[in-house]
């Protein structure tokens, strides 16, 4: 139950991060890191088809542990851009981090 709940949390956040960020209201971050436009549209879109990957996971497993592991890689790049290529606070990399470790931790748990 816990897991199903932390899914479908998971997936409604991510879809709302992911269409934010394809429509371009987080440009100015990727350009901050030095990252070309298409950046803006691959991060959205692998938040977007991930989070689908987790709602769909409660009936699949498989795909909410292939999900898990697509949003943990993407958030521990996230965080890793932050704190490396930023040069933020590791304060500011905490969300990413967080998310990291609850996609990681649904795609452990649906294996």
């Amino acid at each position: 139950m816990f897991l199903n709940i932390l899914q479908v949390v998971l997936g409604v956040f991510f879809i709302f991060t992911g269409t934010t960020i394809i429509s371009g209201k987080m440009a100015k971050e990727f350009k901050r890191f030095g990252m070309p436009s298409f950046f803006n549209f691959l991060t959205g879109f692998i938040e977007i088809v991930g989070a689908l990957g987790l709602i769909i996971g409660i009936w699949m497993p498989i795909v909410a542990f292939l999900s898990g592991a697509l949003l943990g890689s993407t958030m521990l790049v996230a965080a890793l851009t932050l704190v490396f290529i930023a040069r933020d606070p590791l304060i500011k990399a905490l969300p990413a981090t967080v998310l990291c470790l609850l996609s990681f931790i649904i795609a452990i748990l649906s294996y």
